[in-house]
């Protein structure tokens, strides 16, 4: 007779997988993980958005912040050539700045004696400067001004290093400074073109801050569009000795305007072969790619670099409220996110937030969507509609691998505050098939498990625990639990699963 076997797994906490062979992952990782957020003990459907500001025309292509010497914190966000003022929650009123030819905005921000000021820049417009007041275009005329570059509009980027402003010169070799403790002055070009070897021209520039053996120290990193990092140290370009060349390094060639975010200490770039922290990547004259901490689902990455390189929206935002990076993705229909636990490195795939930029803020994190901003990472629904979540964990050979197994039964360890519906199969032999049976959108009387009843209990309000077992018949050699769950705006938690089954043979 068939000895009977009982084992228990844990919920896939190490995420998405599309690296390692079907047949051969950890048993805690994830071949499919669609709005499921790994934790460090559990997965959870992935937390929802609501609108924070509507009437805006059109995309709206940047989100981004002003904060006052008191801590005032101000939200702007650009869309069909204005900007809007969307600190506050609702229909946003008159534009605060017009006639734009860009919606897609890089800011600095700067501190001098003359008070707190923010820089945007967009490459096709005079940059504008904003002292939390008002709003002022700058060029070689205005008050302040930028003289020495042929034409403002040029500048697509800026960054403050080590007190003084520098400016990215779009579709250049060059780059520029401004006199110590200034927004404005002569600016004073550094010509790359002897630097780089690959040609090209900057796409950014950044500061970068590690142990050079005497303590940490700031770095100024400037990132070319044919994959290029030069690494600077010194706090004075204009003086011999304040300044130096540190070395280049090739990483890859960058991916979209907004492809590098601080990270601690640390750089993460988005690059063509994933994102990659600089500081461990560059371990040699090119990049170490086994520490690209997109790693795990570098596969993916790769397919929508290919194909989506050249589209608007991509971006990193570090999330440190909810230990979430997350990388935005341009699709062909709609934009997707990967996010990435920082705690515990796992990856999962994220669907319903159509982001086009992103800003994370002491007031909260926000993407920009269609005609709204949103604000993310709140509440369990997306403006009222209920998410949809599914998972395929990876396929188990339950200790043996070439020997047939029985299973019969199943018992998910889930937790919830509501009445999700939830439909499950247990997939077998490295084949992915979707559950049997439709989500139901209404909440039903109990949770509903396909088309059966699980449980009797209308719930609300505290998470209560379900643990009741579920029946499956199939043999297989190996099996992994497909979950697809409608959590009907109800928080949905998955500890771990109990399995059931029967030894066979080896045919």
């Amino acid at each position: 007779m068939p000895h009977t076997s009982a084992t228990t797994i844990p919920a896939p906490i190490g995420g998405l997988n599309d690296r390692d062979a079907i047949a051969d992952m950890p048993p805690t990782d994830a071949v499919i993980m669609k709005n499921w957020w790994p934790e460090p003990s559990r997965v959870s459907v992935r937390k929802g958005s609501i609108t924070h500001a509507s009437g805006l025309s059109g995309g709206v292509e940047s989100v981004f912040e002003y904060c006052s010497p008191l801590g005032t914190i101000e939200l702007f966000a650009a869309a069909a050539g204005e900007i809007f003022d969307v600190t506050t929650s609702g229909e946003v009123g008159l534009p605060v700045v017009t006639g734009q030819t860009s919606d897609r905005y890089q800011t600095m921000a700067a501190t001098t004696a003359g008070g707190s000021f923010l820089y945007a820049f967009n490459g096709a417009d005079e940059p504008l400067l904003y002292d939390g007041t008002d709003w002022k275009p700058i060029n070689d005329t205005s008050t302040p001004s930028i003289t020495g570059i042929t034409d403002t509009k040029t500048i697509i980027d800026g960054l403050v290093f080590k007190g003084r402003a520098y400016l990215i010169q779009k579709n250049s070799m060059n780059f520029w400074y401004l006199p110590p403790a200034q927004i404005g002055g002569e600016a004073v070009a550094i010509d790359m073109g002897q630097i780089f070897q690959r040609g090209g021209h900057i796409v950014t520039a950044k500061t970068w801050t590690i142990d050079s053996g005497n303590g940490s120290d700031d770095h100024m990193v400037v990132i070319s569009s044919n994959g290029e990092v030069a690494v600077f140290s010194g706090y004075d370009p204009s003086t011999p000795g304040a300044w130096s060349l540190i070395g280049v390094f090739y990483l890859g060639r960058p991916i979209g305007q907004r492809c590098a975010i601080k990270f601690g200490g640390d750089l993460l770039i988005i690059c063509e072969d994933g994102v990659f922290p600089l500081g461990r990547g560059l371990l040699s004259a090119s990049v170490d790619r086994r520490v690209a901490v997109t790693d795990k689902i570098q596969n993916r990455i790769r397919q929508a670099a290919n194909t989506y390189k050249s589209t608007f929206g991509w971006e990193l935002c570090l999330a440190s409220d909810h230990s979430a990076v997350i990388l935005n993705v341009p699709g062909q229909m709609s934009n997707k996110q990967y996010a990435q636990n920082t705690l515990t490195g796992a990856w999962a795939e994220f669907e319903g937030w159509d982001a086009n930029c992103w800003l994370y803020s002491e007031l909260g994190l926000f993407y920009g969507g269609d005609g709204a901003v949103y604000r993310a990472w709140d509440f369990d629904s997306d403006d009222g509609e209920a998410i949809e979540a599914d998972c395929l964990q990876a396929f188990n050979h339950f200790g043996t691998k070439v020997q047939t197994k029985y299973f019969t039964m199943i018992r998910p360890y889930i937790a919830t505050g509501g009445i999700p519906s939830i439909l499950y199969s247990l997939n077998g032999d490295y084949s992915a098939t979707d559950p049997e049976g439709a989500l139901i959108t209404r909440p039903p009387q109990g949770m509903l498990w396909g088309s059966m009843v699980w449980g009797s209990m209308v719930w609300g309000g505290s998470l209560q625990q379900v643990q009741d077992w579920l029946t499956v018949g199939g043999i297989y050699k190996s099996a992994g639990l497909r979950m697809k769950v409608l959590n009907n705006q109800s928080p949905v938690q998955w500890a771990a699963t109990d399995f059931i089954y029967s030894r066979g043979g080896l045919l």
